[in-house]
């Protein structure tokens, strides 16, 4: 619970101490003296943000502290948005300082809007009131295969839009593929193959000159050539020379018949140079393709999104196998994750219509018997961390019914959220709980019934109760009155008479009036 509450410069406080008992702590004073400051200041304790907008005005920094049963907990905040934490007097985060003092504390409106009018909210009483063993064995073990199965199925997703991705981004891929085959393509590749082109198609080009050339000396196959008819010239001339010119003639002709029949043989294979021209023109002109097809120029480049092709592709065929298995996987989990569900929707049905019973017994006692509460679970199709469930809270008067929000008063709804934090267990409630005028819209015997109400709470928690109503005031274990003077909110303890004479303007708008005073000693007794 809070023993003590420091507060400088928020609101329209400057510096107040205040120190609270357990049970019902009643905070009282005009309208604009400063309780809201006091409710406020709790707010930035519990990690509100805009801190900014309640530093007191003409002030750079306000600062609030509050010392638990176990732990004293502070923020600062400055006039430039930034703000300070610290936990026993070491800096802490603000969020770290926020969880420990919302485990400690919780503050309600006067609408009580975020605990009545929030699905999320609801569902958690109605899961205190379940049995223990589905608070937590049950509930455990949904957890655990519920995160398996949202895991698997967020993994299943992936690899179904990566696989997707990858068909599509390379549909073209076979054909992709068999261009790779014949082109092995590796940097420079095509000016190499370009040059080897060039050099060979030389080369077959020269050789068919030159075997033009040769065919015209040795006169092919049917003819004699110019070798052969320069031997038949010569025979006509042997006559005109000497036995030792031509017998030389005869050598020089035989040597140059020689040579020439050599020279058939230094042409090389003309087969295997076509087979290889051929082979480079189709190597370039898969390298070409590929080039155009894939739109890249660059050789790396294309070599590299070759690579990327190749790794796609064999995780797609790999994939395969895993995505089936996940699947069943998948499958698995989710069976299990629903038939845990389908057993915690029987037990809130159960506990809804518990806390149902207890909420209605007590909103008897505070003059709402004609109005029934009533807890509407739906179950969903899709499995959520909480469950399976959604639920609604519904108020019936005879004529109308509906959810809470819609059908009713301020009042109503205050009466109700008092009504649900006494039905629910004692392990719900936290060490302390702050009502910010929680009777607004009472009168009369309703507020003095909430008032006992508030008074059977505080038995079970520390309440501080922020009121204008002096029946409700009156049942305070302790009483702090927050009054205006010189522009300051000055707040303190107050008992006895002084006491009396509170209650008294509480009553009629004046301390000093006798019949007042008297009622409020009635009140006070």
């Amino acid at each position: 619970m809070i023993d003590r509450l420091v507060i400088n410069n928020i609101g329209g406080i400057r510096n107040a101490e205040l120190e609270f008992t357990s049970g019902l702590n009643v905070i009282t004073g005009e309208s604009g003296a400063g309780k809201s400051s006091v409710v406020r200041s709790l707010e930035l304790l519990t990690g509100s943000r805009g801190g900014v907008k309640f530093i007191r005005a003409g002030e750079t920094r306000g600062n609030v502290e509050a010392d638990f049963t176990d732990c004293t907990i502070s923020r600062e905040v400055l006039n430039t948005g930034r703000s300070r934490a610290k936990i026993d007097g070491e800096a802490a985060g603000l969020n770290e300082c926020a969880e420990r003092v919302n485990s400690l504390v919780r503050i309600q409106s006067q609408f009580a809007q975020m605990e009545l009018l929030e699905p999320e909210r609801q569902l958690a009483m109605i899961d205190s009131c379940l049995p223990l063993g589905i608070r937590t064995e049950v509930f455990d073990s949904f957890r655990e295969i519920f995160a398996k199965a949202s895991a698997s199925s967020r993994e299943l997703r992936e690899i179904k839009k990566r696989r997707s991705e990858i068909e599509r981004k390379y549909s073209n891929a076979r054909e992709i593929f068999d261009l790779v085959k014949t082109a092995k393509p590796e940097s420079g590749l095509e000016i190499r193959l370009e040059n080897e082109l060039s050099d060979i198609t030389h080369r077959i080009a020269t050789r068919e000159r030159a075997r033009e050339s040769l065919d015209l000396l040795t006169g092919g196959l049917s003819e004699n050539g110019l070798i052969g008819n320069t031997e038949a010239c010569f025979e006509s001339l042997y006559d005109f020379m000497s036995d030792d010119d031509s017998e030389e003639v005869r050598r020089s002709m035989e040597t140059l018949y020689d040579t020439v029949k050599k020279l058939a043989g230094n042409f090389g294979n003309e087969a295997d140079d076509s087979a290889l021209r051929e082979e480079i023109e189709t190597r370039l002109g898969a390298l070409r393709r590929l080039k155009r097809l894939c739109n890249i120029p660059d050789e790396g480049e294309l070599l590299k999104y070759c690579g990327e092709i190749y790794t796609n592709l064999e995780w797609l065929e790999k994939s395969y196998h895993e995505l089936e298995e996940l699947s069943a996987r998948s499958l698995e989990e989710k069976k299990k994750a629903n038939a845990l569900a389908m057993e915690i929707r029987r037990a809130r049905h159960e506990a809804s219509e518990i806390l149902s019973a207890r909420v209605n017994n007590v909103l008897s006692e505070l003059a709402m018997s004609g109005i029934t509460f009533s807890i509407n679970l739906t179950g969903l199709q899709k499995l959520r961390r909480d469950g399976a469930d959604d639920v609604e809270f519904i108020l019936t008067d005879g004529t109308r019914s509906g959810r809470v929000e819609k059908i009713a008063s301020g009042g109503e709804l205050s009466r109700l959220l008092l009504a649900l934090q006494l039905s629910l267990p004692d392990e719900w409630l936290p060490p302390t709980i702050i009502f910010d005028e929680v009777e607004a819209g009472l009168g009369g015997k309703a507020a003095v019934l909430s008032g006992l109400q508030l008074k059977k709470l505080s038995k079970k928690c520390q309440v501080i109760l922020v009121t204008h109503e002096a029946s409700i005031a009156a049942l305070g274990d302790s009483h702090i009155l927050i009054q205006r003077s010189e522009g300051e909110s000055v707040m303190r303890s107050i008992e006895g008479e002084e006491r009396v004479r509170e209650i008294a303007r509480m009553l009629s708008g004046s301390p000093d009036m006798s019949e007042a005073q008297e009622h409020a000693r009635i009140l006070l007794s």
